[in-house]
């Protein structure tokens, strides 16, 4: 089971994140992604346009799951893509809680304001509005 309850890492820009990140949202959208994956950057300008989409008491943060070998990269990545939400590195922690549950990438996960798993992940790319359909199932989460 997916739970980021004790997270505990830094983002991109060094600053250390925990779990605290979770507790003004009702939801946050969690996409985990890498550098190498094609499928993964052609959803990065999706996951940018949903940023402005989200209703308040949702955010989008992601997990490049080689951000710690790759950060150069995944910062360029994310800066061609208006992508600004806050991107976290993998660490040992991570690794160990939560990252070993993931068999693919993209693999988007939802959780609710504590950092445990609502709903169900979303493997894969949906569609090629991305946006929308990440967004109504945000909304879908929040109405519960």
């Amino acid at each position: 089971d997916c739970d980021l309850s004790n997270l505990n890492t830094t983002d991109l820009d060094g600053n250390i994140i925990t779990s605290a990140i979770f507790n003004d949202y009702d939801v946050t959208m969690v996409n985990i992604w890498a550098t190498w994956c094609g499928p993964c950057l052609s959803e990065i300008p999706e996951l940018g346009k949903l940023q402005g989409m989200l209703p308040e008491n949702a955010q989008l943060i992601s997990i490049c799951t080689d951000a710690d070998t790759a950060a150069a990269d995944a910062k360029e990545i994310l800066k061609t893509s208006d992508a600004t939400y806050t991107t976290l590195l993998p660490n040992d922690g991570l690794n160990k809680s939560f990252l070993s549950t993931v068999t693919a990438v993209p693999t988007t996960i939802f959780v609710d304001s504590t950092g445990k798993m609502i709903g169900e992940p979303v493997v894969g790319v949906p569609g090629n509005d991305a946006a929308t359909a990440y967004l109504e199932k945000i909304n879908a989460l929040l109405a519960k």
